[in-house]
C-alpha cells in the first residue's frame, strides 16, 4: 500500500508543467529620442486570438529614463504566440519566440525599444515660459508704439528729453493762443495794457485756470 502512494506521488509530480520566464524589456521614447516617462504599457490580443488571451491585461510601468520590463509566464507550447503592446493609444506587435531572445537561467529575455509616432506633451513649466515670454513681448511693443507717438509730437520729444513743455493759454481779450509765460508780455505788447494791469489781469486768468484743473 505504501509503495503505491509512492508511486502515485511521483506520477503527479512528474506531470506538473513548470512554467518559465520570458521578459520583454526595453526602452519607450518619442521621436526625438526623449523618454517617455512614467506611462504604462498594457498587453492587448487580436480579436479570436485565444492563444494570446492568457497574457491579456499584463501591464508595465515605464520609469524615469523611459525604461520597462513585462515579465510573462509561459510554456513550451507559447512559442510563436503575438501580442501587442499598447501605450498612449499606439500598438507594437511582438511574438514570443525562443530563437529571437536570450535566454539566461532557463530563463528568456527579448529587448525591445518602442518609439512613439506622437509627438512629446508640452509641460506646464515650458508653456509658463512661453506664455510670461509673450506677455512681454506685448508689453514692450505696447510700451514702443506709445513711445514713438508721443515723439511724433513736440511736447512729447520735450517729455522724452526730460523738458516738460509750457502749457498754453487763451488771452480772454483776442481769443488767441498763448503760451502761459508769455500772456503778460501779450497783453502790453499787443493791446497796450499797463505792465501792473496786465499782471493783474494775468494772475487772475492763472488763479480761474488752476481752479477749473483741480479735480472735484
Amino acid at each position: 500500500m505504501r509503495l503505491i502512494q509512492i508511486i502515485c506521488v511521483i506520477s503527479m509530480a512528474s506531470s506538473v508543467v513548470t512554467a518559465d520566464s520570458y521578459t520583454i524589456l526595453g526602452t519607450l521614447t518619442y521621436p526625438n529620442n526623449t523618454a517617455v516617462q512614467y506611462e504604462e504599457i498594457v498587453i492587448e490580443c487580436e480579436p479570436h486570438a485565444y492563444d494570446c488571451v492568457k497574457f491579456s491585461g499584463g501591464s508595465s510601468m515605464s520609469d524615469f529614463s523611459g525604461g520597462y520590463r513585462m515579465e510573462l509566464e509561459f510554456e513550451e507550447g507559447d512559442d510563436g504566440i503575438e501580442v501587442i503592446l499598447t501605450v498612449r493609444g499606439e500598438r507594437f506587435y511582438h511574438t514570443i519566440s525562443f530563437d529571437n531572445s536570450s535566454q539566461s537561467n532557463g530563463d528568456y529575455y527579448a529587448y525591445l525599444n518602442l518609439t512613439l509616432a506622437q509627438d512629446p506633451p508640452v509641460s506646464p513649466l515650458s508653456a509658463g515660459f512661453v506664455c510670461g515670454t509673450l506677455f512681454f513681448i506685448l508689453v514692450f511693443a505696447n510700451v514702443a508704439v506709445r513711445t514713438g507717438r508721443r515723439l511724433m509730437t513736440p511736447e512729447g520729444r520735450q517729455r522724452f528729453q526730460g523738458r516738460s513743455p509750457m502749457p498754453i493759454t487763451e488771452c480772454r481779450i483776442c481769443n488767441g493762443t498763448v503760451r502761459r509765460h508769455l500772456l503778460v508780455r501779450h497783453l502790453i505788447v499787443e493791446h497796450g495794457i499797463a505792465p501792473e494791469d496786465a499782471g493783474a489781469l494775468a494772475g487772475l486768468q492763472f488763479s480761474d485756470e488752476r481752479s477749473e484743473e483741480e479735480p472735484r
